[in-house]
């Protein structure tokens, strides 16, 4: 059993509701713009969606031990590689399987829908394997935010409303754009946070572009996020009582005190979870 939750921190199984929430807003929009839902094929597809996740999580985290782009130094979480809690190539054996596994739901969903969830499943499949892996290693060259926005933003939201529905429009993509927006927001968190051991390591868009530029890109994101809202109300997408996800946007105050602390990174994840959990509650 202590074993088992080692693998669980090191793994930041936690991070998998991020997946989770935008998950269950597919369902419940999908449930109020469509009759007819096919609910074994999304099931499937959610749990490829939520090992891809771990897959990143895990496969990253070795990637990051081996390039030595951790250091125990500096701020983070306690339970990570560089700690040596746990044997390093077990966690890469843990992403490798939570890969093999993500693609094997994704094929089962294929099997149960359209042939048309083949090109997002690509998609997803290459967004996670290459997030550290040869030969692109998006992550280390700045574009690791780009592919978390397309990851939990479009890709998503067209893999489960599709698999749901089999119909899918650009005002069902809509949504997607806030809740990219805002998982994207966690990961720069936390590349702010390593700005100053990462500038001397690797690429990432705070070293790209420049802190200050990076707190900008980083809090404009947030608010854009949350101005959708009255937007979508507006434009029928979602039910007038949304404005209650409005709620949420007062967190992004707990920032102010905790810029220069780990905390900083966690108060975002807050707010993409509260965000996904107050939508899929009304729109359920």
């Amino acid at each position: 059993m202590r074993n088992l939750i080692l693998y669980i921190r090191v793994a930041r199984a936690h991070t998998l509701i991020m997946s989770a929430g935008p998950i269950l807003c597919t369902y419940f929009y999908s449930r109020i713009k469509y009759d007819d839902l096919h609910l074994l094929p999304f099931i499937f597809v959610s749990i490829a969606i939520l090992l891809f996740h771990l897959s990143v999580n895990t496969i990253s985290e070795y990637r990051d031990f081996i390039r030595g782009v951790d250091d125990g130094n500096i701020d983070g979480p306690k339970y990570r590689l560089v700690s040596g809690v746990i044997e390093p190539i077990k966690i890469k054996y843990l992403g490798i399987t939570a890969f093999v596994l993500a693609s094997l739901s994704g094929f089962i969903a294929l099997t149960l829908s359209s042939k048309l969830l083949i090109i997002p499943g690509i998609i997803g499949a290459g967004l996670s394997i290459f997030y550290s892996e040869w030969p692109i290693r998006y992550k280390y060259k700045a574009f690791g935010e780009i592919g978390v926005f397309i990851a939990y933003g479009p890709l998503l939201f067209f893999s489960c409303i599709y698999s749901l529905t089999e119909h899918i429009c650009l005002k069902d993509l809509a949504l997607s754009i806030p809740i990219g927006l805002l998982t994207m927001c966690v990961l720069l968190a936390n590349n702010i946070r390593d700005y100053n051991f990462d500038k001397s390591r690797i690429k990432t868009l705070p070293t790209v572009i420049g802190l200050k530029a990076a707190y900008t890109v980083l809090f404009s994101s947030v608010h854009i996020s949350f101005l959708c809202i009255p937007i979508f109300i507006y434009a029928q997408i979602v039910p007038m009582y949304s404005f209650l996800v409005l709620i949420a946007w007062p967190i992004i105050h707990l920032t102010i005190k905790a810029i220069d602390s780990n905390r900083f990174v966690d108060i975002f994840g807050i707010i993409q979870a509260s965000y996904c959990i107050i939508l899929a509650f009304i729109l359920g």
